[in-house]
C-alpha cells in the first residue's frame, strides 16, 4: 500500500508491506524499516522501529491530530488535497466570512477595496451582549462588505469577502 503525507512543504511517500499480523515493512526514500505495532488502547500504541521503542498517543479533533511520541508533542493539521495544492501554488482564493451566530454589526472598520492582513479586524459584531472582532482569515483585498453598522445579521449571513 502506498501512502503520502506532507510535512511543512515536503511530501513523503511511503510503501507499506505487511509481513505478519503486527509487522510491516516500510520503504521511504530508498531506505527500509521493520515496524511492529502493539495497541495498548484506542489512542495509545507502542511502535518498534528497527528495535527502537516509541510510545505514541494520538488524539484528534476536526482540524488536527495531536501526537505525543515518547513525551514530545506534535500537532498535525488536517488538510485536503485541494488545500495543499492551493498553498503550493501560492494562489489565494476568494474567502467568504460568514457569521456563526446572530447579532448586530456595531462598527465596520474597513471599506470595500481596502487591503487587509491576515488576522486584521474587519468589523465588530455584537452577539449575546459581547462585542467580537471579526478578523480577516487571509491577507488580501476586501471584495465585499454586506452589512452596514447598525444592521442585524442572522446565523450564516455573509459578512465580507477577501480576495
Amino acid at each position: 500500500m502506498n501512502v503520502s503525507f506532507w510535512l511543512d512543504d515536503r511530501e513523503f511517500r511511503l510503501n507499506l508491506t505487511q509481513t505478519t499480523k503486527n509487522d510491516t515493512q516500510v520503504s521511504m526514500d530508498g531506505k527500509q524499516y521493520r515496524v511492529s505495532v502493539e495497541f495498548l488502547s484506542e489512542d495509545e500504541i507502542l511502535l518498534n522501529i528497527d528495535g527502537k521503542i516509541y510510545n505514541v498517543i494520538v488524539s484528534t479533533n476536526t482540524t488536527s491530530y495531536t501526537v505525543y511520541i515518547n513525551g514530545r508533542c506534535f500537532r498535525i493539521e488536517k488538510k485536503s488535497a485541494l488545500q495543499i495544492l492551493g498553498q503550493k501554488t501560492g494562489k489565494q482564493r476568494k474567502t467568504s466570512v460568514n457569521t456563526s451566530m446572530p447579532g448586530r454589526i456595531v462598527k465596520v472598520l474597513v471599506n470595500e477595496g481596502d487591503s487587509v492582513e491576515e488576522g486584521q479586524a474587519v468589523l465588530i459584531l455584537e452577539a449575546m451582549k459581547m462585542q467580537n472582532e471579526i478578523k480577516s482569515p487571509q491577507s488580501g483585498r476586501i471584495g465585499k462588505i454586506c452589512p452596514e453598522a447598525g444592521e442585524s445579521v442572522e446565523t450564516g449571513a455573509l459578512l465580507f469577502t477577501v480576495d
